[in-house]
């Protein structure tokens, strides 16, 4: 079992699954480590979002910290991301494994991002200029 460090608190990280995905949470922040795709195949699955049982409160505070934050897999400097769909979220992405890091409360944001919109949605979307 590998053991991998929170690239934010520096907590210990506890594997954790759903639905057959494995995800790494910190114990401290419960932040949630993604590998390669694992966020993709979560973001469809009903009901993953309670993996992340974080405090949002406790994860935008993290998020504000503007210094380097390093990949907990390959300790190789992680590319701050934005996502602006609903909810803004700011995470980082590593571009070497293509792991994801969303800090708590993030995840349950990021899979309220893909959920359909209806046309009122989609038409505020389109004016805001994101046509995916």
């Amino acid at each position: 079992m590998r053991q991998i460090q929170c690239p934010k608190c520096l907590g210990s990280l506890e594997q954790v699954v759903y639905a057959a995905v494995e995800v790494d949470r910190c114990i401290t922040c419960k932040g949630i480590w993604f590998d390669s795709l694992e966020v993709e195949k979560l973001k469809a699955i009903k009901g993953s979002e309670s993996l992340d049982i974080g405090d949002p409160q406790t994860g935008s505070e993290l998020n504000s910290c503007t210094g380097e934050v390093n990949c907990p897999i390959c300790n190789e400097k992680m590319l701050r991301m934005v996502d602006i769909d609903r909810h803004r979220i700011w995470y980082e992405k590593c571009r070497i494994c293509n792991g994801v890091w969303l800090d708590a409360g993030e995840f349950k944001n990021f899979k309220d991002n893909f959920k359909p919109q209806g046309l009122v949605g989609k038409f505020n979307k389109v004016l805001r200029g994101n046509r995916g």
